[in-house]
């Protein structure tokens, strides 16, 4: 590491520091002492964007300061600002950059940290950014110059000059190779350029190496393109970051980065809930590593539902039940066997008392509701892992291997839904391990077999694929505009791929009118006429790489075989023709409708249940109906839902207009928007507006005026996962249709139940449904009247299995499966030494009494019957029932079926 290039203290000459003491900080007194430094220094303040990075897509969560500004470093003209400063909150835990595994374990890594930054965009470069760096550490911070080092590339002769200028002797300046300080923005391409980091001599003595790195200072000089050659910017810039954490840490004296206040906090309030429930707590300095885990990964969690992440079995999603579950994991291991992880909330308040995160109070009800669902439904989880894992542990035919066999591991995942990485964590607590491929395999094998779900290419020959991005074919979307959606558009791209039997045919037309950019709304339908007159179907819209539009067609004659269709218009299915669009209005209105329809039942949702925390989780939208789906920790009530519906009918009535606008993706959120936490987005966003009622970020498409949401219905409201619910309803048209098909059947209703009108419907149900009840007990009486009767019609058929007397009983087909068992259980109390096998049609029951009986059970004597006749079932050892494929209806039936099956054993 390029820590341990960093030159011993011994050896190097004493500098007097600049002051006796450094200062004594707190976390938001950091905060606000960085902040308000750089805005003397022309800084704007920009406050921290949010864990899910709505501008990048490649990116699970924003894991450094830097990415909220990334599109500036590659256009610095474009930026709004010239030079800014932030605390931005980072989160490495999945991904690429992922820490979740060493937390607790090393002093300084988190899943959650903040990062405090500087950033110029063509202001100023290496001069200004080292001097701003090491003037605030050591005037305004005070920290004594002789604990500080600095590294530079090597080669870097205008840095290392630069920090000459400083002060610094050579024995302070380290250079190190590109490896350590030339920084990349990951593999690909884009800016990059050295680097210099500061690090502080942390004098700790256990540490294989004490220097700490406190400050990395990036130059973005160069650009890289996806070949790996490098060249010069025009614009260089500074991209600055300062892990919050450890400055103070540095700050307070600590020894690591969770004896700092806001740790502190956490731990006091983790440790006195175990006092309280009555269990030993740590008094020790340095928490535990479980008491790290916990304190870390509550932090984590709070904040990734603040910005909208749910739990659940899929990406960023998945990273949170992880987290989630980790400290359950941890909390276990300390004693806390039931829920108690939202008894922390307060505690985690004290260290951002400055209010840097207003959402941790604003959404404090919906955070706390969903951690507290899913830490519930875990814990029943954890509870029966362990029991699997305990047994395990005590196979005596496993103890010298020591290794948890694949199958089990994979059922905990699979079945279970017990984290396979926890799975790993107990065995080798226990000195136990896992065969990690042989699990992966498993996985890999259930896919195969279709049990879990994954994304395909829409389009099969990916070379082709490739050539349209890199000819840089992106079509211009024009199906804002009714008026454009019948147009004359010109073919771009063809592409026709074989797929199993079936031949898919692909085109990219611009402009193009028919809908496909997502964003939970289902694609378009329609027709495209090539100048031959002849129709396609457009059956299909994908977007195969950013920017890019591929329809996909059929043949508009369904009998017609493709391939034939392709050859007789082939001619005319060219790069260079013209087509005419003809989009399916039907479906595209009905979507529209719907789309408005999830905006203003967001609106609605925050009204109705006076909620700002409430979530979009997402939401599906479609012609004939829509699905909404937010963070509310318990269910809707009937009255809650009837408020919900009647406030969107009101607005819809009311006839506002709603209104589109293109803004700056930062004006837009300042101005009030709401983003979907789901959704990416780029510097410049589509805001959907209905005027004092909703104002969404959205790129769908939408009606020009509300009243055409009217009427909306809410079909249900259900759960789909902790913390999470979800409304289904219909509006417009749609609903109109649903309340005609709901109406359909109340006339014959009406003349069944001998009804007036629908006031008398419930009346008479419940009359009829209590004659039912009644006839229902009567029925019941009669059949354990005559099941209790001597031998019903039929003098049963004896005969032996083995040493066991067999009596078969044909029983009439005018009785049901309930006398049957009503009978056989009479039978075998009546006459316990002889097995009863009961027949009727295709049903046959075994009952026999064990006590007297005990060579055989019900359900052998029934698994050897269907050994030779066809047929299903089973039970248990004093009854059994089965299915046969064929009827045994008459006594000749049994003697030719059951007899000689029975014979056979």
């Amino acid at each position: 590491m390029y820590q341990a290039r960093l030159l011993s203290r011994a050896g190097l000459p004493t500098l007097r520091p600049h002051v006796r003491f450094m200062q004594q900080l707190s976390s938001p007194e950091l905060r606000s002492k960085f902040i308000k430094y750089f805005e003397k220094q022309g800084h704007v303040p920009v406050k921290s964007a949010s864990l899910v990075p709505h501008n990048d897509k490649s990116l699970l969560f924003t894991n450094a300061g830097m990415v909220p500004f990334k599109e500036y470093f590659l256009k610095p003209s474009s930026a709004p600002f010239q030079s800014a400063t932030s605390v931005q909150k980072c989160m490495r835990a999945g991904g690429k950059h992922n820490d979740l595994d060493n937390v607790g374990y090393t002093p300084r890594h988190h899943t959650f940290f903040e990062m405090l930054g500087n950033f110029s965009f063509g202001k100023y470069s290496k001069a200004e950014a080292i001097d701003y760096a090491w003037t605030f550490l050591l005037k305004e911070l005070k920290l004594p110059i002789d604990r500080l080092r600095v590294t530079v590339l090597e080669g870097d002769q205008e840095g290392y000059d630069l920090w000459k200028k400083q002060g610094l002797p050579d024995e302070m300046i380290v250079k190190c190779g590109p490896e350590d300080n030339f920084w990349t923005m990951g593999d690909g391409e884009g800016p990059c350029g050295p680097c210099t980091e500061i690090f502080w001599d942390t004098k700790d003595t256990s540490l294989e190496d004490p220097w700490l790195e406190i400050w990395n200072l990036v130059f973005m000089e160069k650009f890289r393109d996806s070949q790996g050659v490098i060249s010069d910017l025009p614009i260089p810039c500074i991209d600055t970051g300062m892990g919050l954490e450890r400055m103070v840490c540095v700050l307070q004296g600590k020894q690591n980065n969770f004896q700092i206040d806001q740790f502190e906090h956490l731990i006091r309030g983790l440790r006195t809930l175990l006092d309280k429930r009555g269990l030993k707590s740590s008094t020790a300095i340095d928490p535990s590593p479980h008491e790290k885990i916990v304190a870390d990964h509550f932090r984590s969690m709070c904040f990734l539902i603040g910005d909208g992440v749910v739990p659940s079995n899929v990406g960023r999603g998945y990273v949170l039940r992880r987290i989630i579950r980790r400290a359950l994991r941890s909390a276990k291991q300390l004693g806390l066997n039931e829920p108690f992880l939202t008894d922390l909330y307060p505690t985690l308040l004290q260290g951002f008392a400055d209010g840097s995160y207003p959402e941790l109070a604003t959404r404090a009800s919906s955070i706390r509701s969903i951690i507290t669902n899913e830490e519930t439904a875990f814990l029943a989880t954890l509870d029966r892992g362990m029991v699997i894992l305990e047994n395990v542990f005590a196979q005596s035919d496993l103890q010298e291997k020591k290794q948890i066999p694949p199958h089990v591991a994979f059922q905990l995942y699979d079945t279970y839904g017990f984290p396979f990485d926890l799975t790993l964590i107990i065995a080798r607590e226990r000195g136990w391990d896992v065969d990690i491929e042989a699990v992966e395999a498993l996985k890999q094998k259930q896919k195969l077999a279709g049990r879990e779900s994954w994304k395909t290419e829409s389009i099969a020959d990916k070379s082709r694929l490739s050539e349209w991005k890199s000819a840089h074919i992106k079509p211009q979307f024009t199906g804002y505009d009714h008026a454009l959606l019948h147009q004359e558009s010109e073919i771009l791209a063809v592409d026709t791929a074989k797929k199993g039997k079936t031949v898919e045919v692909y085109v990219a037309i611009d402009p193009c009118p028919f809908y496909g950019l997502g964003g939970g709304q289902v694609c378009d339908n329609g027709l495209i006429e090539l100048e031959n007159g002849n129709t396609w179907r457009v059956i299909d819209v994908t977007q195969p790489y950013e920017g890019g539009m591929a329809l996909r067609l059929a043949p508009n004659d369904l009998t017609q075989d493709i391939a034939q269709r392709i050859e007789t218009d082939r001619p005319f299915l060219q790069k260079g023709h013209l087509v005419r669009t003809q989009v399916d209005m039907d479906r595209r209105e009905g979507a529209e409708i719907h789309h408005t329809a999830t905006h203003i039942l967001n609106a609605s949702l925050r009204k109705v249940l006076n909620s700002n925390d409430i979530v979009q989780a997402g939401s599906t939208v479609e012609p004939e109906k829509l699905r909404f789906d937010f963070t509310y920790g318990k269910p809707l009530k009937q009255q809650e839902l009837d408020q919900i519906e009647n406030w969107v009918n009101t607005v819809a009535l009311s006839g506002g207009k709603t209104n589109v606008t293109h803004m700056k993706l930062t004006d837009a959120v300042s101005s009030g928007a709401i983003a979907a936490f789901s959704e990416k987005y780029g510097d410049t966003v589509r805001v959907i507006d209905v005027p004092g009622v909703s104002r969404e970020l959205c790129g769908g498409t939408h009606v020009d005026e509300v009243r055409k949401l009217y009427p909306f219905k809410i079909l249900n409201e259900t759960s789909v996962a902790a913390g999470t619910r979800r409304i289904e309803a219909v509006a417009g048209l749609a609903c109109i249709n649903w309340y005609r098909k709901a109406y359909e059947p109340i006339p014959e209703a009406l003349k069944l139940l001998r009804a007036n009108g629908t006031n008398e419907i419930v009346d008479k149900l419940e009359k009829t449904m209590q004659q039912t009840k009644d006839l229902q007990k009567r029925l019941d009486f009669m059949n354990e009247k005559l099941a209790s009767a001597g031998e019903v019609i039929v003098e049963p058929i004896s005969c032996k299995l083995k040493d066991v007397d067999i009596k078969i009983h044909l029983i009439d087909s005018d009785l049901d499966v309930t006398f049957m068992q009503k009978r056989a259980n009479v039978l075998k109390v009546n006459q316990p030494t002889a097995a009863h096998i009961l027949v009727n049609g295709k049903t046959v029951i075994v009952a026999l009494n064990s006590r007297d009986i005990k060579t055989e059970t019900a359900n052998s004597i029934l698994k050897q019957i269907l050994k030779h006749i066809k047929g299903g079932g089973g039970g248990q050892k004093e009854m059994a029932q089965g299915r046969l494929a064929d009827s045994i209806s008459t006594e000749n039936d049994i003697i030719s079926k059951i007899l000689p099956a029975l014979e056979k054993c």
